[in-house]
């Protein structure tokens, strides 16, 4: 299977746009994955206000989309809030589909922003981690990077989970998709486990098309 990963799209429609033209293009890509902050941020508005508007996001987002004409998978980052509906197997904690048995999202997050059920510490991490059923065929869809991998802002600082850097060590999957740090789009190599932050940012739509049973990659800036 080659898929196109993305992420930190935050909502915008020139981007989706730019995205959907591309998968289109490509026939070989059969599945488009957006690893969280997918929904715009609403700065100023209530929770109930970000929460709404958010979902209305979702809903044109997934739409979008469709005119892919690929499955499509998704999980939320620290900005989205909204509830994904029940039915929407796009959403992956949701998708049962023997083909995607492998994968495994992680949309947990290791600091403290709206509240959410989603947030805790390094400590919440790890414990929510062990309760994943990851091995080394695992194919991990995340927002958070593993800690000083990928996961550096235009400041210096590392904002990737520790916890998620002894997760790969331990059970070394194939591969990890991630976001969230928008300055550090790349790849690297990780105890063996395919390491990629394909975060867009301000200027940048931008993401990875992956063959998963080669391991062969490209980067793609569009």
């Amino acid at each position: 299977m080659k898929v196109f990963v993305t992420s930190d799209i935050h909502g915008r429609v020139d981007v989706l746009n730019k995205i959907v033209k591309f998968v289109k293009e490509r026939e070989e890509i059969e599945c488009v994955i957006l690893c969280g902050d997918i929904t715009s941020d609403y700065p100023g508005a209530t929770f109930d206000e970000l929460e709404n508007k958010q979902y209305e996001d979702y809903k044109k987002i997934v739409e979008m989309l469709r005119q892919t004409n690929k499955r499509v998978l998704f999980i939320l980052g620290n900005h989205d809030v909204f509830n994904v509906d029940k039915t929407d197997i796009n959403y992956l904690p949701y998708c049962t589909e023997e083909i995607f048995n492998n994968f495994v999202s992680i949309e947990y997050i290791n600091f403290l922003m709206y509240g959410t059920k989603r947030e805790g510490n390094e400590q919440d991490m790890t414990y929510r981690l062990s309760k994943l059923n990851i091995d080394n065929k695992s194919i991990i869809v995340s927002h958070v990077p593993p800690y000083k991998c990928l996961d550096k802002a235009n400041n210096g600082v590392n904002f990737g989970s520790q916890a998620i850097r002894d997760m790969i060590k331990e059970k070394k999957p194939t591969y990890f998709f991630c976001g969230h740090v928008h300055h550090d789009f790349g790849f690297k190599k990780l105890h063996n486990t395919f390491v990629f932050n394909a975060a867009c940012d301000e200027v940048s739509t931008r993401g990875w098309v992956v063959n998963l049973e080669t391991a062969a990659f490209e980067k793609i800036i569009l």
